[in-house]
């Protein structure tokens, strides 16, 4: 795989959900220039979800659930676009958390091949916390869901979990593989047998996907612009491949090593771990047998 983007997107925690549609309060709510799908409650369900499962310390949902309802900011996003690259950007505001979500929803054609590349919904790219207004921007809408009702849906989906399916799994296998080759992460002093590999669950929100291989003591971090069940992904290998090696990489805080991607801390690692030996689906890989059988059980 060539040309990697050096990026690490901090990763989020938990809600989602087929709920009716949104609640809105205050005259920005319908402004027209945010697209009517960022406003449903099924969708910013899922990035709550996203964030419960990723993000949230147990204090900061503690702080909020004697509030009366959840509240979200919803802007679009002004981007200056190359010709032909029709992508949507938009920032979803948690003013109680004091956090913020940039969202994209692709649609361009890649120049080399001819290939149009639409993303199904708006996907996660980057999360931060700190600096919100006091109040929501000019042209935000802001939509509104009772407390109780988002705590009792955070409660009822904290297991839910998404896997991708055989193709995908293959693919993402191949490429953490590829990765692991020009890094010189190689497991030719393993002995032959059972390799345990364990996937995190998918979120409908984001186009990444961590993998933990239980024998090298490594975790995965791979990410698209695309969606990652797009062929096109696997077609012109438009991926990010990050690996961490546990032993070398975690620290306890990253002001240890400002400015850099490079390690995670012990958070974050215990949130990916988490997600990959608990929640995830654990795939065992044969090593060196006439074929690699990759039988995959769902925990």
């Amino acid at each position: 795989m060539k040309n990697f983007k050096n990026v690490f997107l901090v990763l989020l925690l938990a809600v989602a959900g087929l709920l009716p549609a949104c609640r809105s309060t205050g005259p920005v709510a319908q402004n027209q220039a945010v697209p009517p799908e960022l406003l449903q409650l099924s969708y910013l369900h899922e990035i709550v979800r996203y964030l419960y499962r990723w993000q949230l310390h147990e204090s900061e949902v503690e702080n909020i659930l004697d509030q009366k309802q959840f509240i979200f900011w919803v802007c679009r996003m002004p981007e200056e676009l190359d010709a032909g690259d029709h992508s949507q950007f938009a920032e979803i505001m948690l003013p109680q958390l004091d956090m913020s979500v940039d969202v994209k929803k692709a649609d361009y054609t890649i120049a080399e091949t001819g290939t149009v590349v639409k993303s199904p919904n708006f996907r996660i790219t980057r999360m931060t916390r700190g600096g919100l207004p006091k109040r929501a921007p000019r042209g935000c809408a802001v939509v509104t869901e009772d407390m109780l009702a988002m705590r009792d849906y955070l409660y009822s989906t904290r297991n839910q979990r998404d896997y991708p399916d055989a193709a995908l799994l293959e693919h993402l296998r191949e490429a953490v593989r590829e990765e692991a080759m020009q890094e010189g992460i190689v497991d030719t002093n393993l002995p032959a047998g059972e390799q345990i590999i364990d996937n995190a669950p998918l979120s409908p929100v984001a186009n990444e996907e961590w993998v933990y291989w239980e024998a090298g003591d490594k975790l995965f971090y791979v990410a698209s612009d695309i969606d990652l069940a797009n062929p096109v992904v696997w077609k012109y290998q438009t991926l990010s491949v990050r690996i961490f090696d546990l032993e070398q990489q975690v620290v306890v805080s990253h002001e240890e090593a400002p400015s850099s991607s490079f390690f995670l801390t012990r958070y974050q690692m215990s949130r990916a771990l988490y997600n990959c030996m608990v929640l995830g689906e654990r795939t065992i890989v044969l090593r060196n047998p006439p074929t690699n059988a990759v039988p995959a059980t769902k925990k």
